[in-house]
């Protein structure tokens, strides 16, 4: 298992970072205003003659029909490294190739590999900053046995310039993206072992929870249940996502075994809306849990349903 820094990554956020596409999230769904550092102070200086670039409108204007605000970053790793970025995962959609091929002109263009050459020591301190790879990626195993998956799928790519972390799968590959979360005395702030332990296991689980939401959800049978009724943040637009999400924070809670870290989380989830997180870890342990491991089944339908008729008494 690999934590990275990907130039796929790199090259999709910057142009989004020249469209302030992310500080514009932030702003909407937190009212608040992204860090900055050092590494943002070098894309300004450097891309400044590129403002007018085509891309940056075509970008502007694709982004505004996209609700999902990881489309790009999924888009971006259905293709391999710059400059070639070849497709190396046909899912058949083809509506984005036109600006795939402006993204591989900007990068000659730019001349961006001499940026990202330049970049080299500001790339390793970020990863040296995140913390020691040997620790994470043991601190982490339990969910590798947990959801019965092999961490030999799965990659930690970290990113400095996105808002938030996302779990992304591309066929057999799974990608955890993680941003830091501050910039201090010129040290990209990650959190404690332990935030960043429960950040991991919150984004592996939804390369396995979103599937299974998908596949058991039955979207006629709950039609008529409004989503303004569930009072979670702005950023989880549909029922199926505030399922998932429900599902995914009651099993990092249920794996975090440190009682000082286990009620640490509960009540971040509390204040971040999630108020059932509790009951629906009981229910997974008596009903989705068998040696020691969650179940994949049609028992999935009955932790939706438990689910939902928690989601309708808050």
């Amino acid at each position: 298992m690999e934590i990275y820094i990907d130039q796929r990554i790199e090259l999709i956020t910057i142009i989004q970072t020249l469209c302030n596409y992310w500080d514009n999230l932030a702003q909407k769904y937190f009212n608040k205003t992204l860090f900055q550092c050092k590494y943002k102070e070098n894309i300004t200086q450097y891309f400044e003659k590129y403002k007018q670039n085509e891309i940056l409108g075509l970008y502007k204007n694709l982004c505004n029909d996209e609700s999902d605000i990881s489309a790009f970053l999924t888009l971006i790793l259905n293709y391999s490294q710059p400059p070639e970025l070849n497709k190396i995962f046909n899912n058949n959609e083809n509506k984005y190739e036109h600006f795939i091929e402006n993204v591989r002109k900007f990068y000659a263009e730019a001349n961006i590999n001499y940026f990202f050459e330049n970049n080299k020591n500001e790339y390793e301190k970020i990863l040296s900053d995140f913390g020691n790879k040997e620790n994470i990626l043991k601190d982490i195993g339990s969910i590798f046995n947990y959801f019965d998956i092999n961490n030999k799928n799965y990659k930690i790519i970290i990113s400095p310039l996105i808002l938030g972390n996302f779990g992304i799968s591309i066929g057999m590959d799974n990608y955890i993206l993680i941003s830091p979360l501050e910039y201090k005395e010129n040290k990209y702030i990650f959190g404690s072992n332990e935030s960043i332990r429960n950040i991991i296991w919150h984004e592996i689980s939804h390369t396995v929870i979103n599937d299974l939401t998908k596949k058991y959800f039955n979207y006629s049978k709950y039609e008529n249940m409004e989503k303004s009724n569930i009072k979670v943040s702005n950023i989880y637009n549909n029922m199926e996502t505030i399922i998932s999400e429900y599902i995914i924070r009651s099993i990092t809670y249920l794996l975090e075994k440190d009682n000082d870290c286990s009620k640490a989380l509960l009540d971040y989830e509390i204040k971040s809306g999630f108020n059932k997180i509790e009951e629906i870890k009981e229910y997974i342990i008596k009903n989705c849990t068998e040696n020691n491991k969650f179940v994949k089944d049609k028992r999935y339908i009955g932790l939706i349903d438990y689910v939902i008729n928690n989601l309708k008494t808050i």
